[in-house]
C-alpha cells in the first residue's frame, strides 16, 4: 500500500489567505502522510523558539519526521526552551515557555538582516531537501510570507518548485501567496477570515495558536 501511495506523489499545494488554518492544515496533512508510511520533512520559515506544539509533537511522537525552524525567538519570554535530549540519559524533548500576552509585538516577524539570514538559511535547506529523493512530502511553512516581505526572491521559489524531485509532494504555506506560486499550485486553498478571537482581544493560546 505504501508503494501505491508513493507512486501518486509529486503535486504542489498552496495554503494562503489571512484566516487561521494554513500551518494547521499542513501539519494535519503531515500527520496523515506519516500514517500512510510517507517520509515527511518540515521547514518553518520565520518561526523560532522551539515552543510550538507542532514541533514538540513531532520531536516526541513522530521521530521519523524531519522538522527544523529558522526564525527569531520570542523576546518576551523569560525562559525560551529546554532540550533535555542534549543531556545524557534523556530522550524526551521538553521546553519551558511562560504564558505571555502575544498580540502586537511582532518582533518575530521583524524584517531585518537577522531575519533575512534565517530566511536564506531556510531556503538553502529547502533547496537541498526538495531536490533529494529521500522525502515523499516537504512542507515549507510561511515561505509565502517570506516572499511577500521581500526577504526571498519569487524567482528563487519558482525555480525551487519547478526543479523539485518529481515524486515529492510539496506544500507551501503563508498569507499573500504570489500569483506565480498560485499558478504553480495543483491544490490552492485560501483561508478566509470571517471571525477571529483576536478581534475580541484574545491573544494566542497554547495548544491552539502555538
Amino acid at each position: 500500500m505504501v508503494g501505491l501511495a508513493k507512486d501518486n506523489l509529486g503535486l504542489v499545494h498552496v495554503y494562503t489567505g489571512i484566516g487561521k488554518g494554513k500551518t494547521s492544515a499542513s501539519m494535519g496533512l503531515a500527520m496523515r502522510a506519516v500514517g500512510q508510511g510517507l517520509n515527511v520533512y518540515i521547514i518553518q520559515f520565520m518561526k523560532g523558539g522551539a515552543y510550538t506544539g507542532e514541533l514538540i509533537s513531532a520531536k516526541n511522537f513522530l521521530p521519523s519526521v524531519g522538522f527544523v525552524q529558522y526564525g527569531k525567538p520570542c523576546i518576551k519570554e523569560d525562559k525560551q526552551l529546554k532540550l533535555m535530549g542534549f543531556d545524557s540519559g534523556y530522550t524526551y524533548f521538553d521546553y519551558v515557555r511562560d504564558d505571555i500576552e502575544c498580540r502586537d509585538c511582532r518582533h518575530c516577524f521583524l524584517n531585518d538582516d537577522e531575519q533575512r539570514k534565517f530566511v536564506d538559511d531556510a531556503f538553502e535547506r529547502a533547496k537541498k531537501t526538495t531536490s533529494s529523493e529521500d522525502y515523499d512530502m516537504i512542507i515549507l511553512d510561511e515561505i509565502n510570507l517570506a516572499v511577500h516581505f521581500g526577504l526571498l526572491s519569487i524567482d528563487k521559489v519558482v525555480g525551487l518548485v519547478k526543479n523539485k524531485n518529481k515524486k515529492t509532494e510539496l506544500i507551501l504555506t503563508g498569507r499573500h501567496a504570489h500569483p506565480k506560486i498560485i499558478e504553480l499550485g495543483d491544490y490552492v486553498s485560501e483561508m478566509k477570515l470571517i471571525k477571529h478571537p483576536f478581534q475580541k482581544g484574545i491573544g494566542a493560546r497554547r495548544g491552539i495558536e502555538y
